[in-house]
């Protein structure tokens, strides 16, 4: 006999509703890297038991954001050099992988959708230097690529790495952008955006592939020079502002 399961039934657990808004929390460093996170407090702002925070941890401790220390909680995983070249080198490698499969998976009418949402980039880009607007559209058309290459693993794992990116991305400040010119990355950004569509259209995997993988070096590049600053401002007692999400 088949079973039935009701919306009840589906509903996500306590311990899965406690993880998501850490994550949430985290990622928008509404807790900051380097903060404790103690069972008690987190229960008592639930109002639940210490299991299911327990749980969440483990949770969240399995994305890579924060780090569980018997007897003491978990404290939020900080920015370094190091933890930031592994997500850039993984991401790198994977996304150059996923193009690869994608120029033999993808239909036509994909290939006209990949060139319909590369349109709507190029026009973010230009219409404004809000550097982390940039990162959500590109992640969102490096999702629709990975996707539609027949690779579920793959997507899996991208989206952890864009989870991990989007929360070292909080390192941009203001006065950064103001200094360097965001623009100009993200238009430089958008033209190898274009290359790699086009390059995944004509069904050209090694182009695609590096392509893709020059693609996330640009952006890289550009971290590593915002994470220097922000490294350098931490000590101080006044730190720029960061960027504001849209």
């Amino acid at each position: 006999m088949a079973v039935t399961t009701s919306d009840e039934d589906n509903a996500p657990t306590q311990d899965r509703v406690i993880a998501r808004l850490l994550i949430d929390d985290i990622v928008a460093w509404r807790i900051p890297p380097g903060s404790w996170l103690r069972e008690r407090e987190i229960a008592a702002r639930f109002g639940v038991s210490h299991a299911p925070v327990r749980e969440a941890f483990r949770h969240v401790a399995s994305i890579g954001l924060i780090k569980v220390v018997p007897w003491r909680g978990a404290f939020a995983i900080d920015v370094d050099d190091h933890g930031a070249d592994e997500i850039y080198e993984l991401w790198k490698a994977l996304f150059g992988v996923v193009c690869r499969l994608a120029c033999t998976a993808m239909s036509d009418r994909d290939g006209r959708e990949l060139m319909h949402r590369l349109v709507e980039y190029k026009d973010v880009t230009e219409r404004t230097t809000n550097s982390a607007e940039h990162l959500r559209v590109s992640n969102r058309i490096g999702r629709f690529i990975a996707k539609r290459s027949n690779a579920p693993l793959a997507l899996e794992l991208l989206d952890r790495l864009a989870l991990l990116a989007r929360w070292q991305h909080n390192v941009y400040t203001d006065e950064f952008v103001a200094a360097h010119g965001e623009g100009e990355v993200g238009r430089r950004s958008a033209v190898l955006y274009e290359q790699l569509c086009r390059h995944i259209v004509a069904r050209e995997p090694d182009d695609a592939d590096r392509v893709a993988r020059d693609l996330i070096a640009t952006s890289q590049q550009n971290f590593a020079e915002a994470l220097a600053e922000y490294k350098a401002r931490r000590g101080k007692p006044k730190t720029g502002r960061r960027r504001a999400r849209s």
